[in-house]
């Protein structure tokens, strides 16, 4: 089953569609509901509102929220958490060191933001060290109700990446490790955005999230996906990243890019080929090794 609109995908978990990048269906947070709330990658820092109008008009006490799972640094995930922890006294910002440290002083990868994303692009605002909590691969946390959110460092698309598995449900969500996901079509990219994606750490990263043999998968860009498509998305996503790698090598960038365009439908179309390039750059530069 795929899922792409706003709404629980289980019980205990909601999918919120938090308009990122100023565009619906481009973005999705997921809130794990209990008496101690988690939130997953709030998006950028206008989605961070979104949410906060998601939770007063479903009547979710936002006093609840204490945790704020970041994925990595990148301004479209942990700008939201810059903007929620300053609204909601109780809440943390959990995340991995490196994550943290940007988020204490973002101007360098706000900087950079701008300059590759132009009008599209928001800043993350600088957080109090005291609101941020570093976390460690194999961190378990109890969230929800009867829920245990346990942190794997899944390296690749950037090194501070984690991914977050709800153990009792087979949830997970991956940020931005496993890929863009364009519910409308089944298609599952490589995410790739340079400087700092790395091929080999992030298909290796690929290949233990398809060792966990997820339920249910929740993407960043875009949806989620349960049960049998899981697997089947996952094999498709390797296959497509195994054969970017081949055309990458024999120079066929461009036939890449007339193969997978048309059916990548995340994003506005004044942005969507921008993207598309800007992955594809990111691949290339990620196959030079170190």
């Amino acid at each position: 089953m795929i899922f792409q609109e706003t709404g629980n995908i289980l019980e205990n978990i909601i999918l919120v569609d938090v308009n990122g990048w100023r565009n619906n269906k481009t973005t999705s947070s997921y809130i794990l509901i209990g008496d101690n709330i988690g939130i997953f990658d709030p998006g950028g820092y206008s989605s961070g509102q979104n949410l906060i109008n998601f939770l007063d008009e479903n009547r979710i006490k936002i006093d609840n929220v204490k945790y704020i799972f970041v994925s990595h640094r990148h301004n479209d995930h942990s700008g939201g958490a810059s903007y929620l922890v300053k609204k909601i006294p109780g809440a943390k910002i959990y995340a991995h060191g490196i994550t943290i440290e940007n988020l204490i002083n973002p101007e360098k990868i706000n900087r950079a933001t701008r300059d590759m994303y132009g009008d599209f692009s928001e800043e993350i605002e600088k957080v109090d060290r005291e609101k941020l909590v570093t976390i460690n691969d194999g961190e378990t946390f109890r969230v929800g109700k009867n829920a245990e959110v346990v942190a794997i460092h899944m390296p690749g698309h950037t090194s501070d990446h984690f991914m977050f598995l709800e153990k009792h449900s087979g949830f997970i969500f991956t940020g931005d490790g496993a890929g863009l996901f364009s519910p409308s079509s089944g298609q599952l990219i490589p995410n790739s955005f340079p400087p700092s994606f790395k091929y080999n750490e992030y298909r290796k990263s690929f290949l233990k999230l398809m060792e966990i043999s997820p339920r249910i998968i929740g993407f960043s860009h875009f949806g989620a996906v349960s049960d049998k498509d899981s697997s089947i998305i996952l094999e498709k996503g390797l296959k497509t990243l195994d054969e970017w790698k081949e055309m990458v090598e024999m120079n066929m960038c461009n036939k890449i890019k007339d193969k997978y365009i048309n059916d990548f439908s995340l994003f506005s179309g004044d942005i969507r080929e921008k993207i598309f390039d800007i992955v594809l750059q990111g691949f290339k530069n990620g196959l030079k090794p170190v």
